[in-house]
């Protein structure tokens, strides 16, 4: 089994397959410690750029040209690894190194020929879906944070915190990806919990 550090854990979803192929778990170095990590954690969740209409027309129609990465000008949009199996090659967000930062132009979807990434109004997009774990939201044990509500590029904020916590509005939520990006806890109290329109359950919204 290959051993990686922590580093190098977080990028090889998207650049490369499993060093020791289809083995349902891996060994990675945890602080020079030795420790086995099933399959599933060590791929990291990652959301889709802004202009999928839903998750299975994403992948039908994408050819993995690359053309949206090469044009957003944060470098969030890398292409999946091959071990996203059937996603292998088409583009996502890894919010945890990159947030999508949603510009105003949205140059991403203007690169995208083939209809994989379409023309959406800002208030519409949804990359994909966040989850709140209170159990580690600095602001739900009583210290005061309000990075996650900062960052939130939607007006009034999709996630407010109060004394009880983060709490996030899933139907107003864009699913960019910057309040897992500034929260400050280790791990996030925020993270991804699916890709694309398909994961939030909204049938109004494709």
């Amino acid at each position: 089994m290959a051993r990686l550090s922590r580093r190098e854990l977080l990028f090889m979803g998207f650049h490369r397959s499993h060093p020791d192929g289809d083995e349902p778990e891996m060994v990675i170095e945890m602080d020079s410690t030795p420790t086995r990590v099933p399959r599933a954690e060590w791929l990291p969740p990652y959301l889709r750029p802004p202009g999928v209409v839903s998750e299975g027309e994403h992948v039908r129609l994408c050819t993995g040209c690359g053309d949206c990465g090469k044009a957003c000008p944060e470098n969030a949009i890398l292409p999946l690894g091959p071990a996203y199996g059937a996603a292998a090659g088409s583009p996502a967000v890894l919010p945890a190194t990159e947030p999508c930062r949603l510009c105003p132009d949205m140059p991403c979807i203007a690169a995208c020929a083939t209809g994989a990434l379409t023309p959406t109004a800002m208030e519409d997009v949804r990359m994909g879906v966040i989850r709140v774990h209170l159990d580690r939201c600095w602001a739900a044990m009583g210290q005061p944070c309000d990075y996650c509500q900062s960052a939130c590029p939607v007006q009034p904020p999709a996630v407010t915190v109060s004394r009880t916590g983060a709490e996030l509005d899933e139907q107003r939520c864009l699913g960019c990806g910057l309040c897992v990006y500034y929260c400050t806890a280790t791990p996030s109290a925020l993270e991804v919990a699916g890709a694309g329109r398909s994961a939030a359950g909204d049938p109004g919204r494709g």
